[in-house]
């Protein structure tokens, strides 16, 4: 790594491998603002004017789905896309070594601030994306992508999204080592919440749509392309399996893959009875209706192929 950072663009010994491109829920120069205070004023300044106004949180949750697969000390972790470090921290406290990269320099920065705090030396930590990284074939135990491939059809160098989905999935492939785990959370396509929401177009409907029909509403509304596929079980089956991976064991991330409190097996629908009944609280109708639905098997099935979001683990 040092030999290639003599050869790349640093700042703040952040080396570059792609250019910076800035992404969150806040404003790119509110972030900016917030950076300089933190380093002049301190953590407990930060937390107390800060704190919820980006997607950065103390709480180590959304790492949660590593209990299921058998993380050692010595694994090497990959974490792509990994913004404020909402993965990367507790996955350094438990591994060798984590490697985190973002397409944002101020969120990957922010990581770098909280690492460290944290006084965790083992996260190496660079601004790069899924095509565009110094690494070779067979060095990561795990790569984990959380809430990435979604938005990695984004970009333009491919003629459409699932190709380049596809090209991502190969490149992990090839960065993992024989017996190493993906993980990707991710929303199911056909989630009931997209009736009521917004998809990852900023459009209503738009992931239930036919592709095609979606591409056309999106260049009438927007002027650009439908890029973030999203799918349903089947349908990442098959992009897996057309990346050249093996099975995959899905899970249902309850309440979301960003914050999977409750992780449930897809294929036990005695489980997912006995979550719905005895572990989500009844603080919707719809939470009401479903535990009374619960009994009644056919409804069972259709309320698992209606669920937010999925945890998918691939072995290679």
């Amino acid at each position: 790594m040092n030999d290639i950072k003599n050869h790349i663009k640093i700042i703040d010994d952040i080396p570059f491998f792609s250019e910076d491109s800035y992404w969150g829920k806040a404003p790119k120069e509110e972030l900016e603002k917030a950076l300089k205070v933190l380093e002049e004023k301190g953590w407990e300044y930060f937390n107390a004017n800060y704190q919820n106004k980006f997607d950065f949180t103390f709480e180590e949750n959304r790492a949660d789905w590593r209990f299921n697969i058998p993380i050692d000390k010595n694994f090497v972790v990959l974490d792509a896309g990994a913004g404020m470090g909402r993965n990367s921290i507790p996955l350094a406290r438990v591994v060798k070594k984590v490697v985190a990269f973002d397409s944002s320099f101020l969120r990957i920065k922010f990581l770098k601030k909280r690492a460290e705090k944290e006084s965790l030396d083992n996260i190496d930590i660079m601004v790069a994306d899924l095509f565009n990284m110094p690494f070779k074939q067979n060095s990561f135990d795990l790569i984990v992508m959380n809430g990435v491939l979604e938005w990695v059809g984004a970009s333009d160098k491919f003629k459409n999204p699932r190709e380049a989905q596809i090209t991502a999935l190969k490149i992990c492939k090839n960065l993992l080592k024989d017996g190493g785990y993906l993980y990707i959370g991710i929303e199911n396509r056909f989630a009931f919440a997209y009736l009521k929401g917004f998809d990852h177009s900023g459009l209503r409907f738009t992931s239930y749509m036919p592709r095609f029909i979606a591409n056309w509403y999106m260049f009438l509304r927007k002027g650009k392309r439908y890029d973030t596929y999203t799918y349903n079980i089947k349908g990442y089956q098959k992009l897996l399996r057309d990346a050249g991976f093996g099975g995959a064991n899905f899970y249902l991330a309850y309440p979301g893959y960003n914050c999977p409190r409750t992780i449930i097996p897809y294929d036990n629908l005695n489980i997912l009875a006995y979550a719905i009944k005895n572990l989500m609280p009844e603080n919707t109708l719809r939470r009401k209706v479903s535990k009374m639905v619960v009994g009644i098997k056919p409804a069972l099935w259709l309320y698992r192929k209606l669920f937010f979001s999925f945890s998918i683990i691939v072995k290679k």
